[in-house]
């Protein structure tokens, strides 16, 4: 009970149920601690209240809101919490606030918005939604296949001014493929317009109950019935409702494939189209589904060619490619099972100038990172593996107790095999006990390989990993903007939505640019030139980053006086300008050699970058640049001590402090030749020079070599540039032939 404000008095209630023969009715007796000094007291139940004690006076607050400046501030500020929206996204609602104040903002709620979207909705090609009955054992079943048509889609390109400056790279117009399917066009009429169609399923749920199959512009997955599953039946039946649904999503391509069809351009001009299918990217299990054949067990497991299932280890035999046009209804079963077909009709064979085994390509993703690298490779190199000392490097996973961590990644697999080699280093024996049997698809699927990019270019164009990247989005929208019921319309109509708005965003960045340039006519050339007039510190491929404080030399050298590699910095910097000014056609000033003062304040560096023990940091992890140097003499491999810029004579010179790798190493071992590793050997620490910016070529990651103090490996695997680099300098060592 509250007996005066700022005070608790307890108290307890004991009821008294006497018998009714003593006289006695249900009185409830209250007892108060002895410390309140309040007597017990006795009361009737009929008459007994639990009084709720009266609000204590407070001050009374005009500003509830505090510490936000008005209550919209905290309103808005509740909001972005509850929407969870991120740092990006808060800034960009406060800018449209803000905007709101300077231009008619006409949006009243949530529905005036949908509308919006719906009418906008219009500019693109939309989804449309099919029923579809399939037959399995005396029974019907329907599916709601989702796809956008795909010529309505392709007319919706055709018909953007953009297009013109959309460029692919490696292109596959430029292989054999593409070649080969415009010379089977009616000549000089119509060009063919190629479609990359990818398809593989994906988990919506972290638990894997809601499942998409995302095929460019549709698809529909079977889920699976126990009573039926594994049986050959239930496996045909499956294999029919993706030919069908696939079937729905070509239905406005097909009567094209022969015809061609006339499409106004966004140039105006009226041209001819012949619809192709080019590339199908896709797994070797949804391959599998494509070409129908039977998959591992069968007798030809390859989607491609009709090579044997013992001889897939060999990947140096070519094998007839597959062919099944013109079998007789009689003949069908036979042939079928002689090479591993399935008995279902395939929609490709609608599908002119379309061969369903030479479209089927080669995927990187899932043939080396998930494939042969996760599943096979790495199971052999997993216990003897150290990632600890590896370097970090831009765009690559660093991994700690990697040996312990399963990955369903496929990118974190492509960062450990290009480490894989230099990491197993010291640990590689040349003989292979493992028994391991190399005979599976996978393995096989590399002797199509290059054919392959003959055929469609490069395998980036080929390869499942950029498709992927739409799993993302549609997750997110199921797991923040659905109801988890019907998700099919909720998610394919908010995907729209964001399309609508990326091209919505495209033509306001156009119409900007277009104000931009009748204000500025030198704006877009401005924003092409890649290296300012008015940025000192661009110099061809080296940009300078963030700048330090300035530092004299009294305070560097100081600063670093336990560090051989920067003894005497300050006279050997002199000495390098004035070695390389001359050579370099610049007048030294007033003609004498350099001098820097110590304690000069107009004597003094910029320090752009310095790495030092563990400093910089690279995600709180001690960063070691090393790169590549290009001196008169030879190209050379250097750590990274210091980037930097100083003023002579009024003109500034951005210069580097390199700690050289280029002393001489010992003896290669075999084991360095056979994995063609390029060494380098570092000198003393206290033989680090100075170099021109302009000198460095590029970045490089360098491993320590355990077994020999001082060596390193050149990791050659971080990116193409430095595998064909790094092939070019063997060559001209003498390494290669």
């Amino acid at each position: 009970m509250l007996s005066s404000p700022g005070s608790i008095t307890m108290a307890r209630h004991v009821t008294r149920f006497d018998s009714l023969f003593n006289g006695f009715q249900d009185d409830i007796r209250t007892e108060y601690h002895p410390h309140s000094g309040i007597p017990t007291k006795t009361d009737h139940f009929a008459d007994f209240r639990c009084h709720t004690a009266a609000p204590s006076l407070v001050h009374e607050n005009t500003t509830p809101w505090e510490p936000f400046t008005s209550r919209i501030d905290f309103d808005f500020a509740e909001l972005v919490l509850k929407a969870n929206l991120t740092k990006l996204q808060t800034n960009e609602l406060i800018s449209l606030i803000r905007r709101s104040a300077l231009e008619r903002f006409s949006v009243t709620d949530y529905d005036g918005i949908c509308k919006l979207w719906d009418t906008a909705s219009s500019r693109h090609a939309k989804f449309k939604k099919e029923v579809m009955l399939v037959p399995h054992r005396d029974q019907e079943h329907d599916f709601d296949v989702w796809y956008r048509p795909l010529w309505d889609w392709a007319c919706d390109l055709l018909k953007d001014p953009r297009l013109d400056f959309v460029r692919l790279f490696d292109e596959p117009w430029t292989a054999n493929a593409f070649w080969n399917s415009q010379s089977s066009l009616p000549k000089d009429e119509g060009k063919p317009f190629t479609f990359i169609i990818y398809a593989d399923k994906g988990k919506l749920s972290s638990f894997g109950r809601q499942k998409t199959y995302p095929i460019i512009a549709g698809g529909r997955l079977v889920e699976e019935d126990r009573q039926y599953s594994g049986t050959q039946s239930f496996i045909n039946f499956k294999n029919v409702v993706w030919h069908k649904s696939f079937k729905c999503l070509l239905k406005s391509l097909t009567p094209l494939l022969k015809t061609g069809f006339w499409v106004k351009c966004w140039d105006g001009i009226e041209h001819l189209f012949y619809p192709l299918i080019l590339i199908l990217s896709a797994d070797y299990k949804e391959q599998c589904v494509m070409s129908l054949i039977r998959g591992t067990k069968c007798k030809f497991p390859c989607p491609v060619c009709l090579v044997p299932r013992e001889e897939l280890g060999n990947v140096l035999t070519s094998y007839p490619l597959e062919a099944r046009n013109f079998i007789r209804q009689e003949d069908k079963e036979k042939v079928f099972m002689s090479r591993g077909l399935r008995d279902v009709d395939n929609t490709f064979l609608d599908a002119a100038h379309t061969d369903v085994h030479s479209t089927v390509s080669f995927d990187c993703l899932h043939v080396n990172n998930e494939g042969n690298f996760s599943d096979h490779l790495w199971t052999q190199f997993q216990e003897c593996v150290n990632f600890d000392s590896m370097p970090r490097w831009c765009n690559i996973n660093h991994f700690h107790h990697v040996m312990d961590i399963s990955f369903s990644d496929g990118l974190k697999y492509e960062n450990i095999s290009k480490l894989i080699v230099v990491a197993a280093h010291d640990q590689y024996s040349a003989k292979d006990d493992s028994g391991k049997n190399w005979a599976y698809p996978k393995w096989h699927a590399h002797a199509h390989l290059f054919d392959d990019i003959e055929a469609k270019g490069a395998t980036r164009n080929t390869n499942t990993k950029p498709n992927e990247k739409c799993h993302g989005p549609i997750r997110r929208i199921y797991l923040q903007r659905t109801n988890s019921k019907n998700i099919a319309e909720q998610v394919l109509r908010l995907d729209h939505r964001f399309l609508i708005a990326h091209l919505i965003h495209l033509d306001i960045e156009d119409y900007d640019d277009l104000i931009t340039s009748k204000n500025d006519p030198l704006h877009l050339d401005s924003e092409d030139n890649e290296c300012p007039n008015n940025d000192s510190d661009a110099t061809l491929h080296i940009k300078l980053g963030a700048t330090q404080k300035h530092q004299t030399f009294a305070t560097l050298e100081q600063l670093h006086a336990n560090d051989n590699a920067f003894n005497r910095f300050r006279i050997k910097l002199a000495d390098f300008l004035s070695d390389s000014f001359p050579a370099h056609g610049i007048p030294l000033p007033d003609g004498k050699r350099i001098k820097f003062m110590p304690d000069k304040t107009h004597h003094f560096i910029k320090v752009n970058y310095e790495s030092i023990v563990d400093c910089p940091l690279f995600h709180n992890f001690p960063q070691y640049d090393c790169v590549i140097l290009q001196t008169q003499a030879r190209v050379i491999f250097g750590h990274l001590l210091m980037l930097f810029t100083c003023v002579v004579d009024g003109q500034t010179h951005p210069v580097a402090l390199i700690h050289p790798y280029n002393a001489p190493v010992g003896q290669h071992s075999l084991k360095d030749k056979h994995f063609q590793f390029w060494l380098v050997h570092a000198r003393p620490r206290i033989s680090s020079k100075f170099f021109s910016v302009h000198s460095i070529i590029r970045g490089a990651a360098l491993a320590e070599d355990h077994s020999i103090q001082g060596d390193y490996l050149v990791i050659d695997t971080i990116d193409t540039d430095m595998f064909l680099r790094m092939k070019l300098m063997h060559k001209s060592a003498g390494h290669l032939e």
